[in-house]
């Protein structure tokens, strides 16, 4: 098998391709947070830049694959187990990407970027989580 065929093979097992060109989804999720002013979460900016402008799919071959999240999505939107802006409330193994993809492997997280892992997002979810209440009493006191 030649340089060739076997690049052929490789790409056609391929869960998911790449389709957001050179710039990460990282990057693309700063972008948006500069345009819009919130960021959006990793499963709205993975599904955002795997359709072209006009709604449709960059690549046919898994437009499936990308419906099975859309629908996911908003089942975890109707429960109220994430939202539009925020990361997922539900852990990262069970939010839509990894239901239909498989899970995250360790040490990484699809959509975040280079050198950010579940650990980190769980510390920040965490700090969050405690600066909530911190927040209410504040607004409370300036009322």
């Amino acid at each position: 098998m030649n340089k060739s065929e076997r690049g052929k093979d490789i790409r056609s097992h391929m869960k998911m391709p790449h389709t957001s060109g050179t710039i990460s989804y990282a990057r693309r999720v700063e972008a948006e947070f500069k345009k819009n002013g919130h960021r959006l979460n990793r499963i709205k900016i993975f599904l955002k830049y795997q359709k072209h402008k006009d709604g449709s799919h960059v690549s046919s071959k898994f437009a499936a694959t990308l419906e099975k999240i859309e629908q996911l999505l908003t089942i975890d939107e109707e429960k109220g187990e994430t939202s539009e802006l925020n990361e997922a409330i539900v852990p990262l193994k069970e939010d839509a990407i990894s239901k239909v993809l498989s899970p995250d492997k360790n040490g990484h997280v699809r959509g975040m970027g280079f050198k950010i892992n579940p650990k980190m997002l769980e510390k920040e979810a965490s700090e969050e989580q405690m600066n909530e209440p911190n927040k209410e009493l504040a607004q409370q006191v300036q009322f």
